[in-house]
């Protein structure tokens, strides 16, 4: 997408070639920073079920949902 964009925008200036790679860096910046992202997501979400799945005595209830 990046190479199109480029081409359409400075595709007959002279710093075509220079536009064409910040383009591409940054969608590549912008993905990496996306994974980063969800990555700490995932592991946020996974701990939260991990907390409620949790029933420390057998009674098929989890600890998060009954009152003491």
């Amino acid at each position: 997408m990046s190479p199109l964009i480029s081409e359409l925008r400075f595709g007959s200036a002279p710093h075509y070639s220079h536009a064409k790679m910040a383009i591409l860096a940054g969608s590549i910046i912008a993905a990496l920073l996306a994974t980063v992202v969800l990555r700490s997501h995932n592991r946020h979400y996974r701990r939260l079920a991990k907390l409620e799945a949790r029933d420390d005595n057998g009674d098929g209830i989890p600890e998060v949902y009954q009152q003491d």
